[in-house]
C-alpha cells in the first residue's frame, strides 16, 4: 500500500469537512415548497442516505455486506456495527414539484445539500459515526379566499426555515464471540458424541442470533428556526385594517434513538427428491448462503427546549403597495417553552442472498396525537403508518477490468407508502412514491498486502417519483419527482505504515 492513498484520502476528508460547514446554516433552508410543511415543526426530511432512497427508505434491517463497498445506516445505529472500512458520505437532492388544486396548479423547484457523514470501525466489535442533516423543512406560501360578514377575506400564509441535526452514533456487537466459544465447548463436543442431532442445532442456532446481535445508539442535536406568517386582508381598507400575525420558534435541544439487529444463516435447505433415500441426503447444501435478519428502531418522545417569539399588528396598504404599520395587539418576545416530539418506532425484516441480492421490508408507527407545541395539542395530527420495501442487486462486486463494470453496478428499486399524520378536513393526506438507483463504482478497487479491500468509492443515483395529498375536499396534492445524489468514499484509515 503507497502512503500516498492514505494522503489522498486525508485530503477528500478535509476538503468534505469543509463543504460540511459552508453548508451548516444552510442545511433546512430550501429542500421542500409543500404546502403541508405548514404544519407540525414543518416537513421531516429523510433520515437514511442515498443508498436507501433508492430501495424505498429501508434501513430498519439493512445491515453490511461482507465485502466493501460499506456503507452508512444512520436511521438504525445498530446497523453501524457491521462498518469495517472508514466511510465518508456526502449527498444532495433536487425536487421538482406540482402543486395543484381543482382549480389551479403551479411548479416548484428546490435543490439542496442533503447530508454529510463520517464512520469508522471500532475495534472488530462495531462502528461510529458522525454528521450533520435535515431533520425538518419549511417552505410554503398558501393563498385562502373565504366569504366573511365583512366580505371576501384573503388569507396568506407564510412559512420558510427549518432544524437540522448534527449527530454521533455507535452501534456494537456484545456477544459476538459467543457462537464461536460454543464450537470449541463440552455441551457441543458432548452434544456430538451422544448425536443429539436437534438438541445441537437448537444450540448452534440460539447462539447464533445472540451473536449477532447488535446494538446502536444514537446522541442529536436539533437545532435550527421556523418562521410563519399570516396576512388578514380585508376587502376595503376604509373600514378596517389588515392584521398580521409573525411568528419565530427556535429549536435547540438534544434528542437520543436507538434501535437493534440481528440475523441468522440458512446454508442448505431439505432434499424434496423422492429419488433418495439416504438419510444423509435430506440437506442440500445452498451454493449461496442466506441471510435472515431482523431489526427494531425506536426514537423516544422528548421535549425539545424552544424559545418562540410572536409578534400580531394591524396595518394598512399605502399607495405604493408597501405596508403601514398602525397598532401592535401582541408583543411576545423570548417566551420558553418546548416541543415534545411523537413516539416512533418500527421493525424491519432483510432477506439477503450471499453479496448479490438484499430485499427489505420495513414498517413502522408514529404516535402524533402526542405531539405537542409549547403545550398546546393539533387535532389535525393523527397517529400514522409507514409501510416500506425495497431490493439490491449486484451482479459480481468482485469482477475486475473494464469490460465487467456493469457487473460491480448496484441496481436497486423500492417502493414506500404512509397514511400522513395529517388529517385535514375530514380527509387524511397520505403520502407514496416508488424508486429506482444505482451504485455506480468510481475507479478500480485497490488492496493491501493481505488482499482485503483498502479503497473504493461509489457514486449513488436515485430517483422517487411520488404523491403527497389530494384534491378532495378543497386540499392540496403534492406531485413530485426527487432526485438524489450521493458520494460515498471507502477507506482502511488509522493504520501504521511501513516502509521498506
Amino acid at each position: 500500500m503507497k502512503p500516498t492513498h492514505f494522503n489522498t484520502f486525508q485530503k477528500t476528508l478535509t476538503f468534505s469537512l469543509f463543504l460540511l460547514i459552508l453548508s451548516f446554516n444552510t442545511l433546512a433552508q430550501s429542500l421542500t415548497s409543500s404546502p403541508y410543511s405548514r404544519y407540525g415543526f414543518g416537513e421531516l426530511n429523510t433520515q437514511s442516505f442515498a443508498a436507501q432512497s433508492a430501495m424505498g427508505n429501508c434501513f430498519i434491517a439493512y445491515q453490511q455486506d461482507s465485502i466493501a463497498p460499506f456503507f452508512i445506516n444512520i436511521a438504525n445505529p445498530a446497523g453501524l456495527s457491521g462498518i469495517k472500512l472508514t466511510i465518508l458520505e456526502l449527498g444532495g437532492q433536487a425536487q421538482f414539484s406540482n402543486i395543484s388544486s381543482s382549480s389551479t396548479k403551479i411548479y416548484k423547484t428546490n435543490t439542496n445539500f442533503s447530508y454529510g457523514s463520517v464512520a469508522f470501525p471500532i475495534k472488530k466489535i462495531g462502528g461510529a459515526a458522525f454528521g450533520i442533516m435535515p431533520y425538518s423543512t419549511s417552505g410554503y406560501k398558501i393563498t385562502s379566499l373565504q366569504e366573511e360578514a365583512a366580505g371576501t377575506m384573503t388569507y396568506i400564509y407564510k412559512g420558510d426555515g427549518g432544524l437540522s441535526k448534527a449527530f454521533v452514533g455507535t452501534g456494537i456487537k456484545p456477544f459476538m464471540s459467543k457462537e464461536y466459544r460454543f464450537y470449541s465447548s463440552k455441551l457441543a463436543d458432548t452434544l456430538t458424541k451422544y448425536q443429539r442431532v436437534n438438541r445441537y442445532k437448537f444450540y448452534k442456532f440460539g447462539n447464533q442470533i445472540i451473536s449477532n446481535i447488535s446494538i446502536g445508539a444514537s446522541a442529536n442535536y436539533i437545532f435550527g428556526t421556523i418562521n410563519q406568517t399570516t396576512d388578514v386582508i380585508y376587502p376595503s381598507q376604509v373600514l378596517y385594517f389588515n392584521a398580521k400575525r409573525q411568528r419565530s420558534t427556535q429549536v435547540s435541544d438534544f434528542t437520543i434513538n436507538g434501535g437493534i439487529q440481528t440475523h441468522f444463516t440458512v446454508d442448505s435447505v431439505k432434499n424434496r427428491s423422492r429419488e433418495s433415500s439416504d438419510r444423509q441426503n435430506k440437506k442440500v447444501a445452498l451454493k449461496e448462503r442466506i441471510l435472515i435478519g431482523t431489526g427494531f428502531y425506536i426514537n423516544s418522545p422528548m421535549n425539545l427546549n424552544a424559545v418562540q417569539n410572536n409578534i400580531i399588528y394591524n396595518y394598512a396598504i399605502d399607495g405604493g403597495g408597501n405596508e403601514k404599520p398602525k397598532d401592535t395587539l401582541l408583543n411576545l418576545q423570548n417566551v420558553s417553552g418546548s416541543i415534545k416530539l411523537p413516539l416512533e418506532m418500527g421493525i424491519g425484516l432483510s432477506i439477503k442472498k450471499g453479496d448479490k441480492l438484499t430485499v427489505l421490508l420495513d414498517g413502522s408507527i408514529t404516535n402524533w396525537s402526542g405531539y405537542k407545541n409549547f403545550e398546546a395539542l393539533n387535532s389535525e395530527l393523527k397517529n400514522s403508518y409507514k409501510i416500506s420495501t425495497g431490493l439490491n442487486y449486484v451482479p459480481n462486486k468482485l469482477a475486475f477490468g473494464s469490460a465487467n463494470y456493469i457487473k460491480r453496478i448496484q441496481y436497486r428499486i423500492g417502493g414506500s407508502f404512509s397514511n400522513g399524520y395529517l388529517d385535514l378536513k375530514n380527509t387524511r393526506v397520505n403520502h407514496y412514491f416508488v424508486s429506482l438507483g444505482l451504485g455506480l463504482p468510481v475507479g478500480a478497487a485497490k488492496y493491501d498486502a493481505r488482499g482485503r479491500c483498502d479503497e473504493i468509492g461509489v457514486v449513488n443515483l436515485s430517483v422517487q417519483v411520488g404523491r403527497n395529498g389530494t384534491t378532495t375536499n378543497q386540499l392540496l396534492k403534492e406531485e413530485f419527482i426527487k432526485f438524489n445524489l450521493g458520494f460515498t468514499f471507502n477507506k482502511r484509515w488509522f493504520i501504521k505504515y511501513k516502509y521498506d
